[in-house]
């Protein structure tokens, strides 16, 4: 059996190491809006604020479906922080654990009631800057997460959280967040000479290219190019060099003029296999 003095030296580092792990895994976001009146959950480093199910009834499921599906939502965010996490360079994951906060809530309705057919009952994801609470000039992030029963059963893709994190990096912590000059000529070079025969997502704007050039890069994106081995040599080195810390991309220079032979980057996966096979008979 112990003896007092070894219950006091035990209990002691139980203490001393719960302070130290709690160090680590707490979030520090400086300045952080809901901080004070909202309960929130610790994941993978990450703040999330949870908030409860709505009243109302949303597609004939019952109150106690949706706390279901609130717990689902949880561990969908839960699982697609940990591929964030295991992907993304450690060193900016720590610094976006500081600047970026998850709010995920049960607001399933969007659109103005007021238009015919302009109302939506579905959810939303989507990353937007916040202003800090501390009356500082540090500007932090907020991935929403909108309704947890959309979010179980309509969003299939498993990098929507790490492709929101892309987002983030990319406005809090690159040079000119979203109006950064190397990216945007980086994107234009890209819509226009690559992968001319598709309409993937990235060709919205400069934001959705780098987040999905992210997502393509450390993991898988929903549209050509996919995967690393399908992008340009162009947007390999434009990603890598954004996901420093800090970020270098004064060595990086955007592709210009006319599509250069980095054009021939067109076939999605499934399509250069479908080449290879094409060959393989032909050659036989």
């Amino acid at each position: 059996m112990k003896t007092g003095r070894q219950w006091i030296v035990a209990c002691f580092l139980l203490v001393s190491s719960y302070a130290v792990f709690a160090e680590v895994i707490v979030p520090n976001v400086i300045g952080d809006p809901y901080e004070e009146n909202r309960e929130y959950l610790t994941i993978e480093g990450f703040k999330v604020y949870v908030l409860p199910v709505q009243q109302y009834s949303w597609r004939g499921y019952t109150l106690e479906e949706r706390e279901d599906e609130r717990l689902r939502a949880i561990r969908k965010v839960t699982a697609q922080l940990k591929v964030a996490v295991s992907l993304l360079p450690p060193d900016p994951i720590n610094e976006l654990r500081t600047r970026v906060i998850l709010y995920m809530d049960d607001t399933c309705e969007y659109g103005d009631a007021k238009e015919t057919g302009k109302t939506f009952k579905t959810g939303k994801v989507f990353y937007t800057p916040i202003a800090s609470k501390d009356d500082s000039d540090r500007k932090l992030g907020q991935v929403t997460i909108r309704c947890y029963s959309a979010f179980v059963h309509e969003y299939p893709y498993k990098g929507i959280v790490l492709h929101e994190l892309a987002h983030a990096w990319h406005d809090l912590f690159l040079p000119n967040g979203f109006e950064n000059y190397k990216i945007k000529t980086q994107y234009e070079w890209s819509k226009e000479c690559l992968h001319r025969q598709h309409k993937p997502y990235w060709k919205t704007n400069a934001g959705e290219f780098c987040a999905e050039m992210s997502c393509a890069y450390f993991f898988r994106s929903k549209d050509v190019p996919h995967t690393d081995m399908s992008m340009s040599e162009k947007n390999k080195a434009l990603v890598s060099a954004a996901w420093q810390d800090p970020p270098n991309l004064d060595e990086f220079e955007p592709a210009t003029g006319g599509c250069s032979d980095e054009s021939q980057v067109t076939l999605n996966e499934g399509e250069e296999v479908i080449e290879r096979k094409r060959s393989h008979i032909a050659a036989h």
